[in-house]
């Protein structure tokens, strides 16, 4: 056993296990032992504003009518979906995560009327096969970062939303150019598969978090036709 993977194993996680991944097994063994925890050790401690960001920006850029659901990518814990059902209460809301532990906790959350936020919760692995289900819209925040979901997972969940829905996912800012996020966008672009992005620049942690300074390119756009 490696050091990380003692440190996994006796639960003292921080944001460099977080970064650390780079398989699908590593997220899984991550977040097994995380889940329980990582609402209070995680967001509450590190003063994580992300997932509110994204879901404010989702209220405030897409439209409130001709929507039926909303897909939740790397929903974790539900922290997104918890924002977004509070400020669009409306919608419909299903999440994918590739950890069984994480989705446990977010099938405790309650809407204000103690319905569950998400109406569906699968566990996916979305570099691999993608279910077979087409969505309104897509919502992402902390996904696409160091050591989790690359450009080519991106392109390929284009097929998740049906043409014109509406897509609001976040991307870290370092990671951006440098791994060829704003390559494969301009190309999808290019393509006239989606819209141009309008991105939105935000802090991923308060200013009183021991990370603040670390960045997110929040990118708004829609789907325009299917990926070939």
């Amino acid at each position: 056993m490696n050091p990380r993977d003692e440190k996994v194993s006796a639960q003292n996680i921080d944001l460099t296990d977080a970064y650390a991944v780079k398989t699908p097994e590593d997220s899984r063994r991550l977040y097994a032992a995380w889940a329980n925890s990582y609402n209070k050790t995680f967001i509450e401690a590190n003063k994580y504003v992300y997932p509110h960001r994204v879901a404010e920006l989702f209220a405030e850029n897409v439209p409130d009518s001709g929507f039926e659901d909303v897909i939740d990518i790397g929903c974790g814990t539900g922290a997104v979906g918890s924002y977004l059902a509070k400020l669009r209460p409306e919608f419909s809301i299903d999440g994918y995560d590739i950890s069984h532990e994480m989705l446990t906790q977010a099938r405790l959350i309650r809407r204000a009327d103690n319905s569950p936020i998400y109406r569906y919760l699968k566990e996916v692995d979305v570099t691999g096969e993608l279910p077979n289900q087409t969505y309104s819209a897509m919502i992402s925040a902390g996904t696409f970062t160091h050591g989790h979901l690359g450009p080519e997972t991106l392109l390929r969940m284009l097929t998740l939303v049906r043409a014109s829905g509406w897509f609001v996912i976040g991307i870290n800012a370092e990671h951006y150019k440098a791994h060829g996020f704003a390559e494969t966008i301009q190309t999808a672009i290019f393509a006239e598969i989606i819209s141009e992005p309008e991105v939105h620049v935000v802090d991923i942690y308060e200013p009183t978090s021991p990370h603040y300074g670390d960045k997110a390119n929040i990118c708004i756009f829609r789907r325009r036709k299917p990926v070939n």
